[in-house]
């Protein structure tokens, strides 16, 4: 089995590397390659194909920013749960001081 690669059927260039295949391809399935950008310097087309990759990981669950907004919201739902038993458990405690009776299961 031979060695793998890539050939662009808008302008015939064989890519031997990923890398150098998904620079000139893209990494999303909608991006335009590389030689229909028209782009003159090949810095450019590493400068928007990393403005892709970034945009995709802010659209994703898997951006930092994301993640820890996330975490934030699970650790305030669990404390605010805590402190709702709490107060229920206050609520049940004065009951009984006052000599309610409360059902036993």
């Amino acid at each position: 089995m031979g060695r793998r690669q890539w050939r662009c059927f808008h302008c015939d260039d064989v890519f031997r590397s990923e890398r150098s295949a998904s620079e000139h391809f893209g990494s999303d399935d909608g991006a335009r390659p590389a030689c229909q950008i028209k782009a003159h310097e090949g810095h450019l087309v590493r400068y928007i194909r990393d403005l892709e990759d970034r945009l995709i990981t802010y659209m994703t669950d898997s951006h930092p920013q994301l993640q820890a907004i996330m975490t934030l919201e699970g650790e305030h739902a669990a404390a605010l749960r805590s402190e709702e038993e709490k107060g229920y458990e206050r609520g049940v405690r004065d009951m009984k001081a006052l000599g309610y009776r409360t059902e036993a299961a």
